[in-house]
This record gives C-alpha cells, structure tokens and sequence, in this order.
C-alpha cells in the first residue's frame, strides 16, 4: 500500500478532506473520504445587517451557531477517462437547494426533486434548456443539459433559494456527500482522475487521484476561504 502527500493552499477558511480508495473489483473501485471545514470571516464588513432571529439572544434559548452545512454546500466529484452514465440528482428540501452548487456532465440528465411541501419554480440563467417551470409539491422534473459553463439558479416563487449549475465537458463520478463531512463514489473504474471540489458556484480544490488495488491516498488539509454569516 502506498500513501502519497500532497500539500495547496489558498488564505482563508480551512477545508481538509482525506480519500480511500479500497478496490472493490479489478475494474471497479468504491472511493469513501471525509471533509472538514471551518467558518472564518474572508474581509471587512460592508454592510452591518441584523442577524436572523435564531442567531441572536432572546433572553431563553440559547442562539443557534453557525456552522458549515457540507452535505448541501460542497460537492465533490472525479474527472478521467470515464464518463458518467447517470443523471444528476437535486433535492429541494426544507426551502434549500441540494447540493447548492450542482455539477454534472454535458449531454447527461438533470433531475430535480421536490420534497418540500410547496411549489418551486427554478430556472437558470442563460441556459434556454432550464427555464422557469413550476415544480410542484412531491413532484419532480428532469432536463437535458447540452450547454456546458457556470449557471446561477433562482427561483421565482421563493427567491431565497438560490444555487449554481456548473457543467463540464466530462464528469466521471459524483460523490455522495453527508452531514457529517463523508463522502462516497461507488463502483469507479480504476485509472487516473482529478479530484475536484465546488463551494459556492467555485472549484476550490483539485488534485490528482490514481485508483487502484491497495492504494490508500491522504492529503493535508487544503485552505479555502470562507466568508462567515
């Protein structure tokens, strides 16, 4: 088993994440990490606005603590020789887009769920193929993505729920990620790949992963920056 190091940097909030790769065939590979991240402030205020309500003290309940919500903020995936052979998934849940930065493959499906209980109505951008139609309750919609480039989301019935289509000429696999920071790619043939990761519409990571039989793989911790809210 071999371990190979390799060490970035940019200023600002610190995201580290750690890969195994464990062979699950000769051609087929499950892949399983971890990503930890902090919140710290990426510049000076601009604009000094009042805190929603459930950050600040009442008085009785102790205020809720920001912290980084991984499963729905960061999105990591491989890129190689491979293509993808599914459709992307989104959830609109509890009045979020998840993940909030989508990324999939030109010419692949998009899929979007709704498992709030209203109606959204997302669009994008520029982008003719992912125009404002209403989604309702329970109900989904799938689009056929040809156009590749970086896309924001919106939505014109809840205007908060915002996101980012970013999609690539390939994309070999998406990771599942987690609450917790975990993330999984499941039956990944083996060979070269470049490990990206997205927060907020951006790559902020990119590393070379080789998957094979054996082959364990640990990075350092990887900064980012992160504005804190």
């Amino acid at each position: 088993m071999k371990v190979r190091d390799l060490r970035r940097g940019l200023l600002g909030g610190s995201l580290g994440f750690s890969l195994l790769a464990v062979a699950a065939s000769a051609v087929a590979v499950d892949v399983r990490g971890s990503i930890q991240a902090r919140i710290v402030a990426s510049g000076p205020t601009v604009k000094a606005t009042r805190s929603p309500y459930w950050r600040e003290w009442n008085g009785f309940i102790e205020p809720k603590k920001r912290s980084p919500q991984l499963s729905r903020e960061v999105t990591v995936v491989l890129i190689g020789d491979a293509a993808a052979t599914d459709a992307t998934t989104a959830l609109l849940k509890n009045g979020q887009l998840t993940p909030q930065t989508i990324v999939m493959q030109q010419g692949m499906g998009l899929r979007i769920r709704n498992e709030d209980d209203f109606t959204h109505q997302l669009y994008a951008d520029g982008l003719k193929a992912f125009d404002a139609i209403e989604t309702s309750a329970a109900q989904g919609r799938q689009l056929q993505i040809e156009q590749t480039g970086t896309f924001a989301i919106h939505d014109q019935l809840a205007p908060h729920v915002r996101g980012t289509l970013v999609v690539l000429p390939k994309v070999s696999a998406v990771g599942v990620m987690k609450d917790d920071g975990t993330f999984t790619f499941s039956a990944v043939p083996a060979g070269k790949y470049e490990l990206k990761v997205f927060r907020e519409g951006k790559e902020v990571s990119s590393v070379p992963v080789e998957l094979a039989e054996g082959r364990e793989i640990a990075l350092d911790p990887i900064e980012i920056a992160s504005a804190s809210k």
